[in-house]
């Protein structure tokens, strides 16, 4: 199973994950401005008319230019039930108990019916029961507390939460932009040694 490079704009902001082909296809067009990291990707392409063949290697990182990797200033994170779980990382914020995403909603703490907004600092993760039981009521009014405090993820948590293989080097680069708050700092093994 091959690994997935991270894509950053020229100006060092993760962008997104990309496969190997994608990632090549950027080195062939010279899209790719610099890169950091050992190679993880050679690919051996045709030969020319002196019998030199082509090779493409990439990195795990790469900054690449071009319409899709325009620098932002203040990339947002989607807030999807998705990213929402993982933020959470499964857990319940009524009962504590982890769920599989499929027992899982989002809560609104202040209910969209009472003037709540449909934002990070305002959903958590809920287990079918709980959700139910707190319904269209605040806090106070079903005697319910939250376990843990809402927020939102920066786009560094986010790809982070997107993809299970990260390589070390991806790891690092990306917790140098993730938050002090965050709970992926909680659980991170190099940091807990």
């Amino acid at each position: 199973m091959e690994h997935s490079i991270l894509a950053l704009d020229v100006s060092g902001t993760p962008r997104k994950w990309i496969n190997a082909e994608t990632a090549v296809c950027y080195h062939a067009k010279e899209l790719v401005v610099w890169s950091l990291g050992d190679p993880i990707v050679l690919y051996r392409g045709g030969y020319n008319t002196r019998g030199e063949r082509s090779i493409v290697t990439s990195p795990s990182i790469i900054a690449v230019r071009g319409k899709d990797f325009i620098p932002a200033k203040f990339a947002k994170v989607a807030l999807t039930n998705r990213a929402l779980f993982a933020r959470d990382r499964g857990l319940c914020a009524y009962c504590g108990k982890h769920y599989d995403s499929v027992k899982l909603s989002r809560d609104h703490i202040v209910p969209v019916s009472r003037g709540g907004v449909n934002k990070w600092t305002n959903v958590v993760t809920a287990c079918k029961k709980c959700n139910t039981v707190k319904n269209d009521q605040t806090l106070d009014e079903c005697n319910m507390h939250l376990l843990y405090v809402p927020y939102e993820p920066n786009h560094y948590e986010n790809l982070i939460l997107q993809n299970r293989r990260i390589l070390a080097d991806q790891m690092e680069y990306l917790m140098a932009g993730v938050p002090k708050h965050s709970r992926i700092l909680k659980d991170h093994p190099l940091l807990n040694a």
